[in-house]
């Protein structure tokens, strides 16, 4: 029996959409949003592949596997005139901040976490921080 795969920790998320070459279409390859996360942490963050593994809550290897996954159907669509299509939800979670009164510590959480204790000094005085979302930027700028 297989071993059941791990949550994985999105910050970004895209709607599902659809990329077509102006050619005939061969078929199509699609993206999963954990791939998705992974290429934009890898090749539009340019974050070292231990450090992307952390955002996204899983090992060096596993995030080395996805994006190493992720090129090939990339590549795979834009040499044999496939269509690309996202944003396909697995097991992927929303994060939101989560911060500690007591020593400071901010750390990454799923939205759907529910202990309110630090990992750090294992207080219970922790609070959620406010993100911005990419709605309010745009609407400030």
């Amino acid at each position: 029996m297989a071993r059941p795969k791990k949550y994985r920790i999105v910050e970004y998320t895209l709607k599902p959409m659809i990329f077509k070459p102006n050619r005939k279409l061969k078929g199509y390859v699609e993206l999963t949003i954990d791939e998705v996360e992974a290429i934009r942490l890898a090749d539009l963050e340019e974050m070292y592949q231990v450090d992307a593994a952390d955002v996204m809550g899983i090992s060096r290897q596993t995030f080395g596997r996805i994006v190493k996954i992720a090129h090939a159907k990339i590549a795979d669509a834009l040499v044999n005139s496939k269509e690309i299509r996202t944003g396909k939800e697995e097991k992927c979670r929303n994060v939101k901040l989560v911060k500690c009164e007591n020593c400071g510590k901010v750390w990454r959480v799923p939205n759907d976490y529910d202990k309110d204790i630090c990992p750090e000094c294992h207080a219970t005085n922790v609070h959620i921080l406010e993100v911005e979302s990419d709605d309010e930027k745009n609407k400030t700028s």
